[in-house]
């Protein structure tokens, strides 16, 4: 990983902590969004414990990119690296299901540009996924660390089914604020919505992993140039 993408990288964890919890100290002080949600229930939506979850890997992640701007390491270990992984798949997941499900059903210039969300559904994931992809590449995720990217959908799906279904709005639980019970068909929607984050979390895993290979291999090629040069100087 070079200093320009290390300080690239360590800028935009940077600004996506800070921003994301600049929002939500927001909350607590007079701004209830577009939607008007009190901040009580703001935990109760995955847009809000999506983003703060990507905000603290992107911390930990900035954390290691300045050590390697300090020249104490060369890349980022796995364990960060997938740590950011499951932040984005997380932030990404929010992003689509705003952008292609719930604002087109409503309003999309509100869902996706109104007040808070253009940071929460829009520039805060877009942050995230560029950082990642594009300037933290330099150690290869296995298959296993899927399941570490579907992991917060899986947790939240559990707590919104039994909340929303099993135990229902009139016996203290949620009111269906995403309509995936709409019909009573919430296995279909369960279904769908792990479906597309399988698909979010290996499709971003393939595009990390194949740019990470690239600069491997580039790296290779040099320090074997670099040996052969030396070798020649000896002779």
């Amino acid at each position: 990983m070079s200093k320009k993408r290390a300080i690239a990288a360590f800028v935009i964890n940077i600004l996506i902590f800070l921003s994301t919890f600049g929002v939500v100290i927001s909350y607590y002080c007079g701004n209830d969004g577009a939607f008007h949600i009190s901040p009580h229930l703001r935990y109760c939506l995955f847009t809000t414990d999506s983003n703060i979850f990507c905000a603290l890997t992107s911390i930990i992640a900035a954390a290691f990119e300045w050590q390697i701007i300090t020249g104490k390491k060369e890349r980022l270990p796995v364990a960060a690296a997938a740590l950011k992984y499951a932040g984005t798949v997380a932030v990404s997941l929010t992003f689509c299901v705003v952008a292609f499900f719930l604002g087109p059903m409503d309003d999309i210039v509100s869902w996706m540009l109104g007040g808070t969300s253009v940071y929460m559904h829009t520039l805060g994931p877009l942050l995230a996924i560029i950082s990642f992809l594009f300037l933290e590449n330099g150690v290869i995720l296995p298959k296993k660390l899927i399941p570490v990217g579907v992991m917060s959908m899986l947790i939240y799906g559990i707590v919104y089914l039994t909340m929303v279904v099993f135990i229902g709005e009139n016996n203290g639980g949620w009111i269906d604020f995403y309509h995936f019970n709409i019909g009573g068909f919430w296995y279909i929607s369960f279904l769908a919505v792990l479906a597309v984050t399988l698909l979010i979390a290996s499709a971003e895993r393939l595009i990390y992993n194949k740019l990470s290979r690239k600069l491997l291999s580039a790296d290779n090629k040099a320090a074997m140039s670099e040996t052969e040069s030396n070798r020649n100087c000896r002779k």
